[in-house]
This record gives structure tokens, C-alpha cells and sequence, in this order.
């Protein structure tokens, strides 16, 4: 990746079982960050975590240890800490692809940031929550918004990778898209055949017809596959002679 992907710190607080600390390790090397910060680990250095850590073990080997939260986020300009609660005082609240696009900036502008997941059972308190910039809410069912620490960092992960390589939906054709009037066309033909084969009642259509074009028009075929569904139906009407 060509962002400064060290300047993004996954910071963990508290982990309780350390195989969340490997398959985290796992959810960042995916998306190209490798910057783990654990606070009081219950847990580490652990063969659980090596295990799920995958192909991510060097992520796991270059994680630092701190005492105390505080220390882990020092060098950070900007704190985004996750949270699924609402909370007494309100606090500026972003979603994971809003904060993506807030921190790319950031790093981009040599700052470094520190994203902070909370405790398996209970998140982050208060306090913890009050030393971030920005708290960042994971959308989820409000009937069990539950999402275990590697799901959030690979989700928040994610939404980095995509807003800096600009994932957007790529041209998958090779040949171009039939015009509007070769399009009809092929409709017409299309009709014309059905109405041979009594799949279509000329005197009676009802909407089938508009159906018919509805489909075409949203299939959106290519000139090789107009060409072909073209043949395929001078073949059916060669047969029906």
C-alpha cells in the first residue's frame, strides 16, 4: 500500500482471550496495516494467538505492550475509539467509512492515529471513551449489535483499505454494449420468435411484452452477445419453417 500504513495504531485494551489477538493481527495484515498496540493483555505472548494469527504472526511478534491506554496513544494525533452505547454526553460519532476518509487525510498529513477496540465483555468506560477525538459506531442489528473485536477491526480495516486503493467497480466487458437501436432489434426478434412459438398471444399480449423489454433493457447485453442470442433465434426460426 502506498499510504503510511505505520502511522495507523490498533490499539486493544484489555483482551481477554488471546485468540482475538491473533485473528485481529489476521484482520489487519489483510488490509495492510501492522501497527498493534495491546494494552494489559490478559494473555500474551500466547500459542492461541499464534494459531490464529494465520500468516500474520510477524504482526503479532512487532505488537507492543503498554500499561495503561494512555501510553499506548501518546504519539496519536487523532483518536477514534469504537464504541456500540449510547452514552450520557454526546461525543462526536463517526461511522467506519466516514472515519476512513477522516484518516487517510490525517495520515496522509504525516499525523499518526490511534484506533482503540475495548474489552471483549463490557467495550471501553467512560473515561476511556473521553480521551478520543472521535467515537466510532459500527452499524449492526439493534436487536444484537454484537460484533466481536477481530469482526470490528476487520470491518474498520476494511473501509482504510478501500478508500485508499479507491476500490470502485471496475469495466468487466470485453466487447461494447449494444446500441439503443440494435437493442430493439433483438427485442423485436426476441417477440417475434415467442409469438412463433405461442409462448405469445399477438391479440392478447397482456404486459408480457413490456416485460420483455424491461429485461433486455436491464440486461444490458454486448455486441458478441446480442450477435449471438440474434443467431440463436434465426436458428429456432429456421427450424420453424
Amino acid at each position: 500500500m502506498s499510504f503510511k500504513s505505520n502511522l495507523i495504531n490498533i490499539v486493544l485494551v484489555e483482551t481477554s482471550h488471546p485468540g482475538n489477538i491473533g485473528s485481529a493481527a489476521r484482520a489487519m495484515k489483510t488490509m495492510g496495516l501492522s501497527k498493534l498496540s495491546l494494552v494489559n493483555p490478559k494473555d500474551f505472548p500466547s500459542g492461541d494467538a499464534n494459531a490464529l494469527s494465520g500468516n500474520a504472526r510477524d504482526v503479532l511478534d512487532n505488537a507492543t505492550i503498554y500499561s495503561s491506554l494512555q501510553e499506548a496513544i501518546k504519539q496519536s494525533t487523532f483518536i477514534y475509539a469504537t464504541s456500540a452505547r449510547n452514552r450520557s454526553i454526546n461525543w462526536p460519532t463517526v461511522n467506519p467509512e466516514k472515519a476512513a476518509e477522516q484518516i487517510i487525510d490525517q495520515v496522509t498529513g504525516d499525523k499518526e492515529i490511534s484506533i482503540v477496540f475495548g474489552r471483549e465483555d463490557r467495550g471501553l468506560t467512560n473515561e476511556e471513551l473521553q480521551l478520543a477525538n472521535f467515537h466510532l459506531e459500527i452499524p449492526a442489528n439493534p436487536e444484537y449489535p454484537v460484533l466481536n473485536i477481530a469482526m470490528s477491526v476487520q470491518i474498520v480495516a476494511y473501509e482504510l483499505f478501500k478508500n485508499i486503493n479507491n476500490t470502485e467497480d471496475r469495466e468487466w466487458r470485453d466487447y461494447p454494449e449494444i446500441n439503443s437501436e440494435d437493442l430493439q432489434r433483438l427485442i423485436d426478434h426476441f417477440v417475434e420468435t415467442s409469438i412463433k412459438l405461442d409462448m405469445i398471444d399477438p391479440k392478447n399480449p397482456s404486459q408480457i411484452i413490456a416485460r420483455i423489454k424491461r429485461m433486455f433493457s436491464r440486461l444490458q447485453p454486448d455486441s458478441m452477445e446480442g450477435n449471438y442470442l440474434r443467431g440463436f433465434l434465426t436458428a429456432i426460426n429456421k427450424r420453424l419453417k
